[in-house]
């Protein structure tokens, strides 16, 4: 079996995937945290100084899930925000993309220049992973030395990728679920808070929510906030002088 390029397949890896498997791994149900991967994959991968992962999800913008310190966590975020590099072309191209040089590349001149000029990072290698349903995400491999990346370290983080992209997809599922904890959980809150001021101020449902949305407004907390303090008080919190909350009138029988 041959790598890309006619290379063998590196014979410390074969001799240690074993190995491999256990330092990825963190506990029989379970894969490590999407820090140590990259952590694994910049002191593994021979010509990484450091590794990143992006993650691309449908109607949010791209994000870090993890990084082996904090320049890549910049570069990652430079081309979040900027829209362009070769992390964003990996995961929309679903190929694997390597730069030997963002000084003279020409294909991402925003990115690379203030890539260069701001982490001096110059050689990259981005690895697409698999995830399931429409997530998408990329290893990202940096180095401040320009024509580093070989197919040698195309192919370890080629290895490492499928690894990743599981500890991604349990970050994930773990992420939404407690998200959906949270908003399951305010919304209980709120409507409890609702039904207490429609008790106490003879108001609709709809007033009450305005009662609480106003007093957001007023004291800049967000709505959840206003509902626990009701639920804890029983009573809407109260306005600073000179900011009274617009009141909806009572309902009158």
């Amino acid at each position: 079996m041959s790598w890309p390029g006619e290379l063998p397949v590196p014979e410390p890896l074969v001799e240690h995937l074993d190995e491999l498997w256990d330092v990825l791994r963190d506990g029989p149900d379970r894969f490590s945290p999407p820090e140590r991967i990259v952590e694994f994959a910049a002191a593994s991968i021979p010509h990484a100084e450091h590794c990143g992962l992006s993650v691309c999800r449908a109607n949010r913008p791209p994000q870090s899930l993890g990084s082996s310190g904090p320049l890549p966590a910049t570069v990652d975020a430079l081309q979040h925000t900027m829209g362009e590099g070769p992390c964003l072309d990996s995961v929309r191209d679903d190929r694997l993309t390597r730069v030997d040089d963002l000084g003279s590349d020409g294909r991402w001149p925003r990115f690379a220049e203030r890539c260069v000029a701001e982490t001096g990072v110059v050689s990259v290698l981005s690895v697409p992973l698999t995830l399931g349903g429409r997530d998408q995400a990329a290893l990202n491999l940096y180095a401040t030395t320009s024509h580093v990346f070989e197919e040698r370290d195309a192919a370890l983080g080629s290895i490492v990728a499928p690894f990743a992209a599981l500890s991604i997809q349990q970050a994930l599922r773990e992420r939404d679920s407690s998200d959906f904890e949270e908003a399951l959980s305010s919304s209980r809150q709120i409507g409890t808070a609702v039904g207490i001021l429609m008790a106490r101020e003879s108001v609709t449902s709809e007033q009450a929510f305005e009662l609480l949305r106003s007093a957001s407004n007023h004291l800049n907390q967000k709505v959840r906030q206003i509902a626990a303090h009701v639920e804890l008080t029983g009573e809407l919190p109260v306005i600073p002088a000179g900011r009274s909350a617009k009141r909806s009138p009572r309902r009158t029988s």
